[in-house]
């Protein structure tokens, strides 16, 4: 038992993995950052109609979504991305984390970042949906989206760096883009865009009434 305590206590680095969940080096390259490139890979969509609960007002209609992924570089960090009906402003995002996950007998700290979009008309959550919906029926597994933000903006405060989260602090996020493609998972590579990353002619038949039996 005073060995696994030892390791409990003692993960350093493994991987994608490090001991303290918002390290110095990983806050700063957020920072500096003018983007964020993060991958889609969950949503959810919980919709009410009329009454939840007796004694409240009746709401015709209410959707609720919850949309996770991952930021692969400088590390593995996970992402959170809920919207309010606040339109002051495109969107924030601070820093978070999830404790106490056992992996390999160690416990790990995961850092998590927690982004908010203003979106009282669903635009952007059905954006997101789009994209990812997109993506999983052409055969891929997330969905691409780029956060913008100014530069130097996602500085921790000390109060923040002795909690090991965003304490007090939230910073700006400015706009966003997504891609939405659509094609077949089994598609033949020569059908694709000739400017496109899959695009081949490896594959391409010898007999030319052999095309359409590739597409069928």
């Amino acid at each position: 038992m005073l060995f696994r305590k030892k390791r409990l206590n003692n993960l350093t680095t493994w991987g994608p993995l490090s001991e303290i969940a918002w390290d110095d080096k990983t806050v700063e390259w957020i920072a500096q950052s003018e983007r964020l490139n993060a991958k889609i890979t969950h949503i959810t969509k919980t919709i009410s109609l009329g009454n939840r609960a007796i004694g409240f007002e009746a709401e015709d209609y209410r959707a609720d979504w919850a949309i996770h992924g991952v930021i692969t570089h400088p590390k593995l960090i996970q992402i959170a991305i809920t919207f309010a009906a606040d339109e002051r402003q495109f969107g924030g995002f601070s820093y978070d984390r999830v404790d106490n996950n056992a992996f390999k007998g160690l416990e790990v700290k995961l850092p998590l970042l927690q982004i908010w979009l203003s979106d009282k008309s669903e635009q952007k959550a059905q954006l997101l949906m789009g994209a990812l919906r997109d993506a999983v029926m052409s055969g891929r597994k997330y969905a691409g989206v780029r956060f913008f933000k100014e530069k130097n903006e996602g500085l921790m405060t000390p109060t923040d760096k002795e909690h090991g989260y965003s304490y007090q602090s939230r910073y700006s996020i400015s706009g966003l883009v997504t891609w939405q493609e659509l094609h077949a998972s089994r598609l033949p590579k020569w059908t694709l865009p000739s400017d496109h990353n899959d695009f081949s002619l490896d594959d391409l038949p010898e007999r030319r009434f052999d095309l359409d039996k590739q597409l069928d």
